[in-house]
């Protein structure tokens, strides 16, 4: 005889599944923000090294850019 399904049951782990990957997502998200945020201030400080280094004030480098 066939094995009857308890639809219920399987549609509660899936759904408990999905709401555990979505909190991980929602993680992964705000890592990801903060690790792009603390590039942005490396590159910032890069800039800023190179610009004193050389002499250039802001309005150099945006002509340097513009040409």
């Amino acid at each position: 005889m066939a094995r009857v399904a308890n639809y219920d049951e399987k549609i509660k782990k899936v759904s408990e599944k999905i709401e555990k990957k979505q909190s991980e997502i929602k993680a992964l998200k705000a890592e990801l923000e903060s690790v792009k945020e603390k590039q942005a201030k490396v590159q910032y400080a890069e800039l800023l090294e190179y610009m004193q280094a050389n002499n250039l004030s802001a309005k150099d480098i945006l002509e340097l850019i513009k040409d």
